[in-house]
């Protein structure tokens, strides 16, 4: 992609650093060695961040949204109660 706005080099950079490399969201891409498979810290839910996410200390985009913005974060327990774990 070049529009004028990104070189030809920099948007390869985005494309392999960025989960979405024109969107706002700062998470990295899901891959095989780098899986979407993390809760966010902040609302709990499941798969929503990769270990290089956590690494940085990032939170899920709904959440990095909800502050940013002012708006409301759904917590995971508050919609699906907590989960008893096994003795």
């Amino acid at each position: 992609m070049s529009d004028g706005w990104y070189d030809e080099d920099e948007w390869a950079d985005r494309v392999e650093r960025f989960a979405e490399p024109g969107g706002e969201s700062a998470l990295h891409p899901a891959t095989p060695t780098n899986p979407r498979d993390l809760p966010c810290p902040t609302c709990g839910w499941p798969n929503r961040l990769t270990p290089l996410d956590v690494a940085r200390g990032y939170q899920c985009d709904a959440c990095a949204n909800a502050m940013e913005r002012g708006g409301d974060i759904t917590y995971y327990e508050e919609v699906h109660g907590t989960v008893d774990e096994e003795d």
